[in-house]
């Protein structure tokens, strides 16, 4: 079942000369349970799309629809994870993950059992009481995401979230939030430069072309779940990120033609 609808929706940034089209006429089809990662060279418009989805920015012409209704401005069916550390640094970690529940009205008792759920669930057990400045990045990350995953969005939106982490750290995020996935399988939208992380996370991966973008290649991914780090060596893993590896490559050398 389709959930997420995005028909031609573009961007342009308004300027000189007519402004700056980030995005040309674009259109995707998400469906329930999917996980779709995004890849293509910078500034050929993946942030500037989830960004649209999640109500942030507007887009300049098409329509996003989320469950049969348009989106016009940000909203708790949409869950967001940056790629910076979004978190309030005068809070708990138990606090943030609870802030939006609060928001909701919920009972503190109930905001309190679903906090430690997914306290728990992203491997933070024992520092409900730690504020964001002692923790490490990765702590972070994962306090974020259990934030999010708390308020029970239609869909995830997740712009880059690992992309500040250390190798390492980064893996072992990759392996809890598919985790995570395989067993609450939420919707989500994935932003990324890695092309491993590409595959390694997603059911289907879209790569863009250069600005203005567009959608140039959806390509389902035919690994089984649930996924363990060890299908990166596997034939079919490398077949696929050798051919987006390819397709990237050569949008990444068009954005460079066209820069001069």
């Amino acid at each position: 079942m389709t959930i997420l609808s995005i028909s031609q929706v573009s961007k342009t940034f308004p300027g000189a000369g007519g402004g700056t089209t980030a995005l040309q006429a674009t259109d995707l089809q998400v469906a329930e349970n999917d996980f779709i990662t995004i890849l293509g060279p910078s500034g050929c418009g993946k942030s500037t799309l989830l960004r649209m989805v999640a109500g942030l920015d507007a887009p300049t012409t098409g329509q996003i629809m989320l469950d049969g209704k348009p989106v016009t401005g940000p909203g708790a069916d949409r869950g967001m994870v940056f790629q910076s550390y979004t978190l309030f640094p005068w809070l708990s970690v138990l606090q943030n993950v609870c802030f939006g529940l609060r928001e909701k009205g919920m009972a503190q008792q109930e905001q309190l059992a679903i906090a430690h759920r997914y306290i728990g669930k992203v491997g933070l057990k024992g520092f409900e009481n730690h504020f964001p400045k002692q923790l490490s990045g990765g702590m972070q990350q994962r306090t974020a995401l259990a934030r999010a995953l708390a308020n029970d969005p239609r869909i995830l939106l997740m712009d880059e979230p690992f992309g500040a982490l250390d190798h390492q750290t980064r893996e072992l995020m990759q392996e809890l939030l598919l985790g995570i996935w395989e067993s609450d399988r939420k919707t989500v939208l994935f932003v990324t430069h890695d092309i491993d992380e590409a595959v390694f996370m997603g059911s289907r991966v879209m790569v863009m072309s250069a600005r203005p973008g567009r959608i140039k290649l959806d390509r389902p991914v035919a690994l089984s779940h649930p996924r363990h780090y060890n299908v990166k060596t596997t034939p079919v893993f490398m077949e696929l990120k050798a051919e987006l590896t390819e397709q990237v490559r050569t949008e990444v050398l068009a954005a460079q033609a066209a820069m001069g």
